[in-house]
């Protein structure tokens, strides 16, 4: 199956609406649980075809946002959408009334029905006009995202593309990059805040439409958040600022020191090393090769899986002029294949990248095979960013088949990665809560608010000298912000969840893999909690968790710094 050749054909949601309709009609007046599970089966067919064409015209969309065709068809998939997800709350709605419901969680699994009711009042015929602002909207900033360009080095480079010399050895290179990278962001900036601004409004209004009390619990509902809460999230976030802090504090000092430099910039984050970050031996194409085989000597059948891929134009990993920025796997429903989207750029954080969606495109490709619920296909979103975060930390044993002798600088810098984000997704997550929860502030208190929120998680970026930073914009650039908010946290909560796996993984490779793969195989057909319960996985919500990972942190910091030396 080439996705090149696979057929588009825009689906007809009229036509959809119509038949899921008629079968709901069915379904309401079904004096048969038997006759009900016959129903949601064919809804679910039906889902599942709208799904496969939406999942297809968006990938084309976003390989090449300069391309009219599919762009139509992004703007009708915005107008769509809601439609879309109105007629599914329809159907979950009449789940969760069935009379039949014990009946239906025996059959679909209990999942499907918290699922169905935790959708309830996230959609409704009063809110769709809005819902296609609000698509447009996002669609908006994707396209000035990926188009935007500056010039740098003699050619019209986009913010991909300039990403590639931000890791650059060479500091006055990298301090160019990163000038020019914030002169583009700024000649940006007053479209980003008005498109952000008409996101709040929007969403503001649709929540209360809805029946909440701010966007805020919309935001929760629409990731169907099971088992735990805003209070949760909240005390995890303080968990974040009370051990991890601390501890990124002092890895960016150790950073500064091995760099050798009287203050670290915004332009020296993201080099570890005074020679310069590991890179990957040869160009993307080898790393790629390289990378197979890795997954070769994992699992047999993960390698034959990634080949697959490969040879059916399943993923596209360079950037170019009109790609949309960043990275994700989906899936192709009707398929049962998933696609990876990336922009590899020949540094270090490729191996990251690929990693972490491979680790996502693997685990669909494992629980789906016999899986058609739609609802199953991922599990909510902080607990499948377990799977591709773990697969990061499960490639470490055999990384010197692409970084060489330089392998070691690679986990430990890849190991500091994992603390240095955790702050920083506590910052987006509590930046979000506060903004929603006073949507009528104005842009630049928002961006005052920012820069408070920064200092507190970020302490080390206080003394930044950029004035595109220094007016408190840095988030503008955060994509999740503007396509899926809330969901920013839920990498951090997976991260010590995966982290547990990592440390596992130290003494027991082979028991580290097992407890992956089962986690892998129960797809999104249980909560999050449940999940990592069944898993062995401790909940991150525990403090004693943070206690636990924080000491095997420091314990193989203290072992390794030598090597990296």
């Amino acid at each position: 199956m080439d996705f090149h050749n696979l057929n588009y054909k825009r689906p007809d949601i009229g036509e959809f609406e119509g038949k899921v309709l008629q079968l709901l009609e069915r379904f309401k007046v079904s004096d048969s649980h038997l006759e009900q599970f016959e129903i949601i089966d064919q809804i679910n067919f039906l889902r599942n075809d709208v799904l496969t064409m939406f999942t297809i015209a968006q990938i084309r969309s976003h390989l090449n946002t300069l391309d009219v065709a599919y762009q139509k068809e992004q703007q009708y998939i915005n107008e769509s959408w809601p439609i879309y997800e109105k007629i599914v709350a329809l159907f979950h709605e009449h789940v969760s009334y069935s009379p039949f419901k014990d009946e239906i969680k025996e059959k679909f699994g209990e999942q499907f029905v918290c699922l169905a009711e935790a959708s309830q009042n996230t959609v409704s015929s009063e809110v769709i006009t809005y819902l296609i602002t609000e698509n447009n909207l996002i669609s908006d900033y994707t396209k000035l995202m990926a188009t935007s360009t500056v010039e740098f080095s003699g050619e019209n480079r986009t913010l991909s593309q300039l990403d590639a010399f931000l890791y650059s050895a060479d500091r006055s290179i990298r301090k160019k990059a990163g000038e020019k990278k914030y002169e583009l962001l700024s000649q940006l900036e007053d479209k980003i805040d008005h498109i952000f601004d008409e996101l709040i409004k929007v969403r503001n209004t649709i929540a209360i439409k809805l029946g909440h009390n701010s966007f805020v619990e919309l935001g929760y509902a629409r990731l169907s958040r099971v088992g735990y809460d805003q209070a949760d999230v909240a005390d995890f976030r303080n968990l974040i600022l009370k051990y991890i802090v601390p501890i990124t504090e002092k890895a960016r000092e150790n950073q500064r020191i091995r760099l050798g430099l009287n203050k670290l910039t915004f332009y020296d984050e993201d080099i570890r090393f005074r020679t310069g970050n590991p890179t990957p031996k040869g160009d993307v194409e080898s790393m790629v090769s390289s990378f197979e085989e890795i997954l070769n000597e994992m699992s047999l059948e993960s390698g034959e899986f990634f080949h697959s891929l490969c040879t059916n134009h399943l993923l596209d990993l360079l950037p170019k002029e009109g790609k949309a920025r960043g990275a994700y796997a989906t899936y192709l429903c009707n398929e049962k294949i998933p696609y990876i989207f990336a922009n590899l750029n020949g540094t270090r954080k490729d191996v990251k990248v690929l990693s972490h969606e491979f680790g996502h495109a693997w685990q669909m490709y494992l629980f789906n095979q016999r899986n058609r619920i739609p609802e199953y296909i991922l599990p909510t979103k902080e607990a499948c960013e377990i799977h591709s975060i773990s697969m990061e930390f499960l490639v470490w044993p055999y990384l010197e088949k692409i970084f060489g002798e330089d392998a070691d600088k690679y986990r430990y810098a890849h190991l500091e990665d994992a603390i240095f984000s955790m702050p920083y997704r506590a910052a987006i997550d509590e930046f979000q809560h506060f903004i929603y929860q006073n949507h009528s502030l104005s842009i630049s208190e928002r961006k005052e608010k920012w820069i408070e929120i920064e200092c507190k998680y970020m302490p080390y970026k206080t003394e930044y000298e950029n004035t595109y930073l220094k007016r408190g914009s840095f988030w503008q650039q955060q994509a999740h912000i503007f396509t899926t908010p809330f969901y920013y946290i839920d990498y951090a909560i997976a991260q010590m969840c995966s982290l547990q796996i990592w440390s596992k993984a130290q003494t027991n490779e082979s028991m580290a893999w097992e407890k992956y793969m089962n986690l892998c195989k129960l797809g999104g057909s249980k909560s999050f909690l449940q999940l990592i319960e069944e898993s062995g996985i401790t909940s991150p919500f525990i403090e004693q968790g943070f206690t636990f990972i924080m000491g095997e942190i420091e314990k193989w910091f203290e072992l390794n710094d030598r090597k990296i030396e």
